[in-house]
């Protein structure tokens, strides 16, 4: 009981002691739902890869069961025996005898053909193979009609058409592909070829892919354009009206929504949660799809949740014996402090058990000095906020106004004589503030602030304050020993301020200094004036300090762009893979560009990336092998780099890797093309007729290139690598003993004996009776 009193009487150990187990809870609890998280999800994820990879090849199928119909269907478009059936309006006896002889001929030499019809819209007849079409009482012929020839309802051509010409409503038996003249939708004002294919064709592919992704879990569908399911198993689970049309609106909002040809997403089918993955076929015309139970998937992660929360209920139980005795010993140091300053205290706080815990009074303490410690001035906000009125809407005011605030808040800004303003810009701002967090870059600017207005204020009264982050403003007034009001000592205070805040905090700045101005209503103007001065830094240099007597050339300069001579030099110099013509006319870009006024200048390197891409672009159309050079990045070297220097050196290291990307593009076209004669000597060295001229009309070359090229690379000619590879043959058949000499020479492509010993002696140092001789004895 004592125990228990004792942690009663405690408000702050309990806290602690809550706080450890609720932790320890929270932890375990959170730490086991991510687990099992990230292991879904990481199902999800492989379960999507395998799936796109069965639907990829399936899509490939498709594809190529579509390209050697397409292929048949225009052979049998063109045949002159089928045209009469097609056109004539009066068919001769003999024609149609010829023309359906055709049919029957190529119905036997393609397996996959169904049947096949030829519609006349002249005649307005249909001249089919099949024996329904010609003996059923013109049932076939009127299904055909109504589901082909529908004025109504036109057909596309040269595309796989589901439909059925048995009498089995709704079960699809065949695709019928129709042919036309024309790529417009089929209609009875068009004759045509219309090719029946086996449905049982269209789905082994459909089969084969059931099998081979595990039946258990999912089936495979092709979905066509109105939404119709169609699948190799005829007790396929969504082929109902209802769930079709389920289907089709899951996989249309998703489509929608990703504005992809493929997907995966779970939904609502039939009542049951499923995983459905779809693809389009690659034609435009059918998706496919493939649709899992989504608890069959994830049966295992459940599992493994069950197991992750029993082990953490364990776990909880022994954290609650932890949290008891490490909260007790967290407390001691409080207990040990309470026991000091309770002597201290008045009566009725003795005890530290009043209405807070025993922390109150110490909390009490530390609120009344932080009170004290954060009282700021609200004359010296208010101060700020004024300067920064002055400097962006100085015109807003009137005379009387602004002087009046001046003087109000003690300004130390000149309502009398001359003032300069000065813009203290940060290099590289962008790099800075990505690596420093908010209050960083807070503590960062007041540092530069108090050390600019120390430094500066040492020898002219002046305010300085912030402006977005990545400028501090300093407005000098004259002092007394300044004649003529020129701020003679503004640019060595200046270069102090840069090298003490370099010095300390490794920042460097560019300075911008306005002309001097008459009096205060107009601070928004020179402050204007030296924030585009401070922007030359793009021609001076990073710690540049700039006046408009630095920049004269630029502020005077009428040229606007460079002459397009030297951007079609440029792009000629790249096209033609001559690095050191690029470089060069690069450095003339930019020695010209660095004449220019500051937009001007980011216009025309602007233009000089754009000139890099295309010829790039062009490179790249005319490969082999696209060269991996990131075109992207060429636009982001205007907003990245702030010097011409650093912008001419990114863009000389684009340009010398597109130049050099162009070399190993045409030594692999050299290597597969030498890979190439050597494989066609491998294969022919017992062609008699193999040789240089041979092998060079075989690859389209000239000999003398060819033979120059094949040197140049192997150190020997191609007649001597023939007999090379004629000779180590030779060699191999001798070793057998079971050709003659004569076999020998005609299997290895020589037809001379005497030629054939003189090689092959030179070659071995023995003729090929000696040799085969030591051969058998050794």
């Amino acid at each position: 009981m004592k125990v228990f009193g004792f942690y009663k009487s405690k408000k702050y150990l309990q806290r602690v002691m809550f706080s450890i187990m609720a932790s320890m809870v929270v932890v375990l609890v959170a730490s086991s739902i991510s687990n099992t998280y990230i292991l879904e999800k990481s199902v999800k994820s492989i379960q999507e890869e395998s799936n796109l990879k069965v639907l990829s090849q399936i899509q490939y199928n498709l594809s190529y069961m579509n390209d050697i119909i397409t292929r048949l269907s225009n052979f049998v478009y063109r045949d002159h025996f089928l045209i009469p059936l097609m056109f004539n309006d009066d068919l001769p006896k003999m024609d149609l005898i010829r023309g359906h002889r055709q049919m029957s001929n190529i119905m036997e030499s393609s397996s996959f053909l169904h049947s096949m019809v030829i519609y006349n819209k002249s005649q307005s007849k249909l001249y089919g193979t099949s024996s329904s079409l010609l003996l059923d009482g013109g049932e076939t012929d009127q299904r055909i009609r109504s589901l082909l020839l529908d004025a109504k309802n036109p057909q596309p051509t040269n595309r796989l058409i589901p439909m059925s010409l048995g009498q089995q409503e709704g079960r699809i038996d065949t695709f019928a592909f129709i042919v036309t003249d024309s790529l417009k939708p089929f209609t009875s004002t068009q004759s045509a070829i219309i090719l029946f294919i086996k449905s049982d064709w269209v789905f082994e592919s459909l089969k084969k892919m059931n099998v081979a992704s595990d039946r258990d879990q999912g089936e495979i569908y092709i979905q066509t354009q109105d939404g119709t399911l169609l699948s190799s198993d005829p007790q396929a689970t969504f082929v109902s009206d209802q769930a079709q049309t389920q289907v089709k609106k899951l996989v249309e909002a998703h489509k929608a929504e990703e504005t992809r040809s493929s997907g995966f997403f779970i939904g609502q089918l039939s009542g049951e949660k499923e995983m459905v993955t779809f693809m389009d076929d690659g034609l435009g015309a059918w998706t496919i799809l493939y649709i899992q139970s989504y608890d069959k998937l994830m049966g295992a992660v459940n599992h493994t949740r069950n197991q992750s929360l029993l082990i953490s209920g364990l776990f909880l139980l022994l954290a609650i014996g932890l949290s008891v005795g490490l909260s007790y010993k967290l407390y001691n140091p409080i207990e040990n402090m309470l026991k000091r300053i309770r002597p201290h205290l008045p009566d009725g706080k003795q005890d530290g058990n009043g209405a807070g815990d025993e922390l109150l009074l110490m909390s009490d303490n530390y609120m009344k000095l932080s009170e004290q410690l954060s009282e700021i001035s609200s004359e010296q906000i208010v101060s700020k906020y004024y300067i920064r009125r002055f400097l962006s809407d100085s015109q807003l005011f009137s005379d009387h106004d602004m002087q009046h605030l001046i003087e109000k808040h003690h300004l130390n800004i000149s309502v009398k004589d001359h003032l300069l303003v000065c813009v203290l810009k940060i290099d590289q701002f962008s790099a800075f503030g990505s690596n420093m967090a908010g209050a960083s870059n807070k503590l960062y600017n007041f540092a530069i602030i108090n050390i600019a207005q120390e430094i500066m204020g040492s020898h002219y009264p002046c305010e300085a304050v912030e402006i977005r982050g990545d400028h501090v403003v300093l407005i000098l007034s004259p002092n007394a020993t300044d004649s003529g009001s020129r701020f003679e000592q503004a640019v060595p205070k200046l270069q102090e301020i840069q090298e003490t805040i370099e010095r300390f905090y490794s920042i460097s700045l560019s300075c911008g200094i306005s002309d001097v101005i008459s009096n205060y209503s107009f601070l928004s103007t020179a402050y204007t004036q030296a924030l585009r001065f401070s922007q030359y830094m793009i021609v001076k240099g990073h710690k540049a300090i700039i006046s408009s007597e630095d920049i004269k050339g630029n502020l005077s300069s009428k040229q606007v762009s460079l002459p397009d001579a030297t951007e079609k030099k440029l792009a000629e110099a790249l096209k033609k893979g001559q690095l050191t013509n690029a470089g060069n006319e690069l450095e003339k870009a930019f020695s010209l560009i660095a004449g220019f006024q500051y937009d001007d200048m980011i216009r025309a390197v602007s233009n000089l990336a754009w000139v890099i891409k295309n010829a790039a672009s062009e490179i790249n159309e005319n490969r082999v092998v696209n060269f991996s050079v990131d075109l992207d990045y060429i636009h982001q070297i205007t907003q990245e780099k702030e010097t011409l220097e650093e912008m001419y050196l990114s863009l000389l290291s684009l340009c010398a890797k597109i130049c050099e990307g162009q070399r190993p593009a045409n030594m692999e076209r050299n290597e597969m093309m030498l890979e190439t004669v050597k494989e066609l000597i491998e294969q022919k060295f017992s062609d008699i007729n193999l040789s240089q001229q041979s092998i060079a009309m075989s690859v389209k070359l000239s000999s003398a290139y060819i033979g120059k090229l094949f040197k140049e690379n192997y150190k020997l000619s191609i007649t001597e690598y023939i007999n090379e590879v004629r000779l180590t043959h030779a060699q191999v058949l001798l070793e057998q003993n079971n050709y003659t000499i004569t076999e020998i020479m005609d299997k290895c492509g020589y037809a001379n004996q005497s030629y054939f010993f003189r090689l092959f002696k030179g070659k071995v140092g023995s003729t090929p009776k000696e040799y085969r001789m030591k051969k058998s004895i050794s």
